[in-house]
């Protein structure tokens, strides 16, 4: 069963409603623009978010280094970032399945300006029979980023994901952990969400159960981040709590400097605080 429904996936990509999380603003603010500057952008670099700086200058090079012109997929891609980011950095070739029109719509207009083909971007419900025999074993790559955990039983999901993977490609799961501290905070000032989230997925033992299928090898599983605050939400119209998350993030960027410095590339996680859950494996070959 979905714990989120088309509508509500359509309204967060049409930016019109929704539980909408607090992000800072997407208009980058002149002092921010003049700290850049002043920083330069190595220094600049460091702050941003160490989680993501693990995935992809540690992880993801151990495994996707001779993946250049490689089909990749994203399930559930809008708007498009991540898999233009993949192509850019890896070389493959980029592919998404969207199932809302309003996330499609912005897929295809991400594609089109990094120069990729729009026509890589599937509209479809990736649990389709068409698109599932369409598309059956013909990714390299196939990637989930906050996907699974929006469903109750995530078995069939995984099978999903499976189908759609050449034996020998790469599958790459990823979901929050809204456990722990992150989960005091959301109860606390954003409760509709939890009840969209199968929270015992986030547990690293059911986590990792999921993937023992036979004819996936673990690469790699386990917590992923030290700590984000952004993970940190609330729910509009919080207009005061809209504010102190802001300057929560601001604050991550100077603890992203401290884990840079201090842990460096081997990451600290922990169940209390990572503000992720991953997986790396890859499909037997036949």
């Amino acid at each position: 069963m979905r714990l989120t429904d088309q509508d509500y996936w359509e309204r967060v990509h049409a930016g019109t409603g929704g539980s909408v999380v607090v992000r800072s603003a997407g208009r980058r603010h002149p002092f921010k623009r003049w700290v850049r500057r002043a920083a330069g952008d190595t220094l600049w670099a460091w702050t941003l978010p160490y989680d993501d700086y693990l995935l992809w200058e540690v992880i993801l090079p151990r495994y996707l280094r001779d993946a250049h012109g490689r089909k990749a997929v994203e399930i559930g891609s809008a708007p498009g970032r991540f898999m233009i980011r993949l192509a850019d950095t890896f070389g493959v070739v980029p592919y998404g399945i969207e199932y809302t029109a309003s996330g499609a719509s912005a897929n295809r207009a991400t594609f089109a300006a990094a120069g990729y083909d729009r026509a890589g971007v599937i509209e479809a419900d990736v649990f389709s029979p068409l698109l599932q025999s369409n598309y059956a074993e013909y990714f390299d790559v196939v990637v989930s980023r906050g996907f699974v955990e929006h469903f109750n039983d995530p078995g069939p999901v995984l099978e999903a994901h499976r189908a759609l993977l050449k034996p020998g490609g790469l599958l790459i799961v990823m979901i929050p952990n809204l456990r722990g501290v992150y989960y005091a905070w959301t109860w606390l000032f954003n409760r509709p969400q939890i009840a969209m989230h199968n929270l015992s997925l986030m547990r690293l033992a059911r986590f990792r159960a999921l993937f023992d299928v036979r004819d996936l090898s673990h690469l790699h599983c386990g917590y992923h981040g030290t700590f984000s605050f952004w993970l940190f939400t609330a729910r509009p119209p919080a207009r005061v709590m809209r504010h102190v998350v802001r300057l929560l993030i601001t604050a991550q960027r100077g603890l992203n400097v401290l884990f840079r410095l201090v842990l460096r590339r081997r990451g600290a996680e922990s169940a209390w605080l990572s503000p992720n859950l991953l997986y790396v494996g890859r499909k037997d070959a036949a």
